[in-house]
């Protein structure tokens, strides 16, 4: 036999992208996210790495850490660690990982081995099933077919959804046909009375907010852009605690510029609706103690969790965001904010930061899809805004790149007035959505609440209320025009 018919008989493998996946996963959290969410231990061609990705894979199901040591223990456990080649082959395969940034490649390299020992498999099972000469010689094609076919489904998730699938409710996300579905919107809409908001997204409870984008819609990406000091982590906090506390909804939170502390501390005096200052100094009266005792109890029963890694790239945020959908089914993301993020990359230089920029919207979008959450993304503003009269933003100021604004489905801007002189309209703020993807464009009126960091509703004076109305039927008499 010629050593090329020697090659072909070897299962097709690749024992050094195997080592470096596992390496990958021993020495970066985002690597074991990644390798444990699409591989499976048969995707492996070596035992020895077969049982080190089992250990892994458990590890990452019960969200604890995974290193050399908390491996070898576990292998130790279950006495296979000398199998495997004990603590200096981990070690060994620890050293073999390069940089985890192309942890998909090494993935994909793998799946695609698998994917060809699969068929392989499959091929010698046919042809023993046909030199048998079975009796039932369809009954035996039926199952070739479908060995194939298995194989393919495993491998091509998603192959397009026909119309009639949507409509007849067999792809539908409600899992049910279309009619039907509007007959039950129908039925909810008559029992709630046209008065009731109807809102079919996660309502902000922002009214005005709600009523023009009809509330968050899963799968959005949201663009919120403002220039420094405007407000957007008041923002994004007063949204997400809306959302969390009076939806009831597990809601994830990355802070790239404030800590967990920091986003704790203004959460508690949004929510006790007490002075920063007060609780920083502790200046409390009993009342005020109360009252934020009340609030951080109530608090403890709902799911927000906050991520404070600084300096986190694309592809990390992507994998923490996929393990808090994964472990707390999380309902809203909020990111603060997107210049703080870097791309997949180690493009640094002025000229690829556009490339970068555009490279993290396109995968934000891609991740509310993939997560079907609506997603809330600050962004910084340049300072052309500065230089314009009036400082009203608009979509070109979005800094860095213009993918921004094609890539997300909704994109607002936060603008306070009083910001540049505060005799013009203090405590008051604008929320001007400048596209909507699925409905109107315009702007929103809120209340500010600076000392406790808070937005909320505005409700305007009636000038026509009934005092007003009581003073015109008083006058009329005098009035020339009446």
């Amino acid at each position: 036999m010629s050593e090329t018919d020697k090659k072909v008989r070897v299962p097709p493998n690749s024992k050094e992208s195997e080592m470096m996946v596992l390496g990958c996963m021993l020495t970066s959290v985002n690597a074991l996210n990644v390798a444990a969410d699409t591989l499976e231990e048969t995707d492996f061609y070596y035992t020895e790495h077969q049982a080190v990705f089992a250990s892994l894979k458990a590890a990452y199901r019960a969200d604890k850490p995974a290193d050399i040591h908390l491996i070898s223990e576990d292998l130790k456990r279950i006495g296979k660690l000398d199998a495997i080649g004990g603590v200096s082959y981990l070690t060994l395969l620890a050293q073999y990982a390069g940089t985890s940034a192309y942890i998909e490649e090494y993935v994909t390299l793998i799946r695609e081995k698998s994917i060809l020992r699969r068929m392989i498999t499959a091929a010698q099972n046919i042809e023993r099933t046909a030199l048998e000469e079975p009796a039932d010689v369809h009954a035996s094609l039926d199952a070739a077919q479908s060995e194939f076919y298995n194989i393919s489904q495993s491998s091509q998730h998603h192959l397009g959804i026909t119309i009639k699938e949507l409509i007849t409710g067999v792809k539908a996300e409600s899992k049910m046909p279309f009619l039907k579905e509007l007959q039950e919107r129908q039925q909810k809409f008559q029992e709630r009375g046209p008065d009731a908001p109807g809102v079919t997204g996660i309502p902000t409870h922002f009214v005005e907010l709600d009523k023009m984008l009809n509330g968050f819609m899963k799968s959005n990406f949201i663009l919120l852009g403002a220039r420094p000091s405007m407000g957007k982590t008041a923002f994004i906090l007063s949204v997400a605690e809306n959302i969390c506390f009076r939806n009831k909804m597990p809601v994830g939170i990355f802070s790239l510029e404030m800590s967990a502390s920091q986003i704790l501390h203004r959460l508690i005096c949004s929510q006790s609706e007490i002075e920063s200052q007060k609780i920083q100094t502790g200046s409390l009266s009993g009342n005020e103690y109360q009252r934020i005792v009340a609030s951080v109890n109530s608090m403890q029963k709902h799911t927000l969790i906050i991520d404070d890694q600084p300096g986190l790239k694309i592809t990390d945020l992507r994998a923490r965001a996929r393990r808090m959908k994964e472990t707390h089914g999380i309902g809203f993301l909020a990111i603060d904010y997107l210049q703080l993020l870097s791309g997949s990359g180690n493009m640094r230089s002025q000229e690829n930061r556009q490339i970068e920029i555009s490279e993290i919207s396109r995968m934000l979008k891609t991740l509310a899809r993939e997560l079907d959450i609506p997603i809330l993304c600050a962004a910084q503003l340049s300072r052309k805004v500065e230089e314009r009269q009036g400082h009203r933003p608009m979509m070109s100021d979005l800094r860095e790149s213009g993918s921004l604004e094609q890539d997300a489905d909704v994109v607002m801007f936060l603008f306070r007035r009083e910001y540049y002189d505060k005799h013009d309209k203090p405590g008051l703020a604008e929320v001007l959505v400048s596209k909507n993807r699925h409905g109107a464009v315009g702007d929103v009126v809120m209340t500010f609440r600076k000392e406790i960091g808070q937005f909320a509703n505005y409700t305007p004076m009636n000038p026509m209320g009934d005092a007003a109305k009581g003073n015109k039927e008083a006058f009329a008499a005098f009035s020339p025009n009446e």
